[in-house]
């Protein structure tokens, strides 16, 4: 199970952190308050939990340099700091340490800024991003960049290679290339990717120490998203590569406007059928493996008559970010209707589906759905089923039999069948 770790020596700060990611991003999360309590987790610990990202006050009392950060970083855990201390001197030393960000205690929006960076970090697991560039240096440089902020990351050293490579991986959505490059150049391999590649599908993004003015001009032109002169400071060109995939998402949302639930953003019924049955055929060939949940808010009803239908529509919105945030784009999350939710988790076995589900089940009952004052508590029952059986009717209906099994028997719970 991944976490958020919050290395925070105030404890009222702490809290808000840990209110903050796990009923907005419905993650759990892990909280040290000093060095040697972080190191306890990460290597004493019982459980020892995976951490996706850390945030991470610079000074603690058993650490006031810094060090825990360079401690994290070392485990390959993304870090964001936070600091109540700031000046050009501090952002230096910061930024040499390779965080994810800076994000300073004291602005009143910081707290947001923190999800959607958490966010971020999250998706990027599932991204990936071709460098193309023939030195090796900078190869290296922009690979140790982009891996702080954990974007599996390809490298070619020229654009016959970075071709090649962009045909063999579909799974990339950014190319950064250089423009003098031996042979073809970063402008007519950009001609040549945007023949096959819309540019609200694959984001491309130039660089270059070449002092020619029109330069970024040519580029953009070419079908380029961005442009940035050679050298650049990290701190602009995160902000660059950011602003790019998150343009690639918006794009991807209006595109889908017709496949989804406008209240939710889930994938709709209808699109749920159609494409799930494409997963079935290829179950029912042995050539993966499934699992299917039905999930339902529990007492739905009761919390309509009690704060009214604004306050439902407010938790079928909480629930659904819950679920859009716990499952990989390969997977397809609907809503199914009114209340209830349906999952198609792909190469998901049964041991595995039942600890995802019931770690989704338990991120959503410590959560609180806010309605104006109010923070209206929430759980969901699960029901899953891992065998395909004859038909993909037949798999949800095994899955909601379970799911009707763990309402009879005292709701928020998960089980599977046989």
């Amino acid at each position: 199970m991944e976490k958020v770790l919050i290395v925070e020596d105030s404890k009222a700060f702490a809290r808000v952190l840990i209110r903050k990611i796990e009923d907005e991003l419905f993650f759990d999360t892990s909280w040290a308050s000093t060095y040697e309590e972080t190191t306890y987790i990460l290597e004493e610990s019982p459980e020892r939990p995976d951490f996706f990202v850390a945030l991470v006050d610079l000074h603690l009392p058993d650490a006031p340099d810094g060090s825990v950060v360079d401690y994290l970083t070392a485990k390959g855990i993304p870090v964001i700091v936070y600091t109540g201390v700031f000046n050009e001197e501090h952002r230096e030393a910061i930024w040499s340490k390779r965080v994810v960000d800076y994000v300073l205690k004291e602005t009143p929006d910081s707290l947001d800024y923190v999800c959607s960076l958490v966010k971020r970090i999250y998706k990027n697991k599932f991204i990936s991003i071709l460098v193309v560039d023939d030195s090796a240096t900078v190869r290296h440089h922009l690979r140790r960049l982009l891996e702080v902020h954990d974007y599996t990351v390809l490298e070619a050293e020229n654009a016959v290679e970075a071709l090649a490579t962009l045909s063999q991986t579909p799974s990339v959505r950014m190319i950064i290339t250089d423009y003098l490059m031996p042979g073809m150049d970063g402008l007519e391999l950009t001609r040549l990717v945007r023949r096959n590649h819309h540019k609200e599908d694959l984001a491309i993004v130039g660089i270059s120490a070449y002092t020619e003015k029109l330069l970024s001009s040519s580029f953009l032109k070419c079908g380029a998203n961005d442009y940035l002169n050679k050298p650049f400071v990290s701190e602009e060109f995160y902000c660059r590569i950011t602003q790019n995939m998150e343009m690639l998402e918006l794009v991807r949302k209006l595109k889908e406007t017709s496949i989804r639930d406008p209240l939710t953003g889930l994938y709709n019924r209808r699109y749920f059928f159609d494409t799930a049955q494409k997963f079935h055929s290829c179950a029912r060939r042995d050539s993966l493996t499934l699992a299917a949940a039905m999930i339902d808010i529990d007492f739905f009803k009761k919390v309509n008559d009690t704060y009214g239908h604004k306050a439902g529509d407010e938790i079928l919105k909480h629930v659904s970010e819950g679920l859009m945030g716990r499952f990989r784009g390969s997977d397809i999350v609907a809503r199914y209707g009114g209340e209830e939710f349906c999952v198609l988790a792909v190469n998901m076995d049964k041991e595995a589906a039942f600890t995802v589900f019931d770690d989704l089940r338990r991120s959503i009952e410590r959560s609180r759905t806010r309605v104006g004052k109010k923070n209206i508590p929430v759980t969901v029952s699960i029901g899953v089923c891992c065998d395909p059986g004859r038909s993909l009717e037949e798999m949800l209906a095994r899955a909601d039999a379970m799911l009707y099994q763990a309402k009879r028997s005292g709701r928020n719970k998960v089980l599977l069948s046989a």
